[in-house]
């Protein structure tokens, strides 16, 4: 699959809401496609290198025995998947929320729908490579309401049909996501002060 092809498959995921599964090409390279700028208005196609991938999903060496333990799994390497794919794209630059406030250079930053979609192709990346056993992703989980209208990654733990909802948002690039209960994730705020407390 070329990159044409894959921006094609971003520009139909922002649009259509639909699962686009990230791409692989040769055994050198594992090439995917990343969203920056605010509402996927920018899509690039990065390419890492076979060890950035293995320290990525050296995350789940040993095989989580609860589903807890790989929920946790999941934050550290989406963490660092973060920053891996950072090194090919401004989103190292990347800060928590929006920032939409602050007077700064937007360069690299990210909105939720940004986040949402990254989360969920590096996601689908572990899930399709067998990395996860407890949970199965999910389609990305949607919180409207007129002022806070907020998007996320989610993943169903198996045999539960409890959903999780994996949120990069809050925190800048590559430090570790807010994961909880869909049913959870009702406010905002009281999650990014949840999170905040928790690491």
């Amino acid at each position: 699959m070329n990159a044409r092809l894959a921006s094609a498959l971003l520009v139909c995921l922002c649009i259509c809401g639909t699962l686009v599964l990230p791409v692989r090409s040769h055994a050198k390279e594992l090439t995917l496609p990343v969203c920056y700028g605010f509402s996927c208005k920018i899509r690039q196609i990065v390419s890492i290198t076979p060890a950035e991938w293995r320290s990525v999903v050296d995350w789940f060496d040993g095989s989580a025995t609860t589903p807890e333990d790989e929920r946790q799994q999941i934050r550290q390497a989406i963490g660092w998947m973060e920053v891996v794919v950072s090194r090919y794209t401004p989103t190292h630059l990347d800060k928590g929320m929006n920032l939409e406030k602050h007077p700064v250079d937007m360069t690299g930053q990210m909105d939720c729908i940004d986040e949402s979609i990254n989360t969920t192709t590096y996601l689908t990346l572990f899930e399709q490579q067998g990395h996860l056993h407890w949970h199965r992703v999910t389609d990305r989980a949607y919180r409207g309401s007129l002022l806070d209208a907020h998007w996320a990654a989610q993943v169903e733990q198996v045999g539960s049909a409890v959903n999780y909802v994996v949120d990069s948002w809050f925190q800048d690039n590559g430090m570790l996501p807010y994961i909880a209960k869909s049913t959870e994730w009702v406010d905002i705020r009281w999650a990014f002060f949840r999170h905040r407390k928790d690491n």
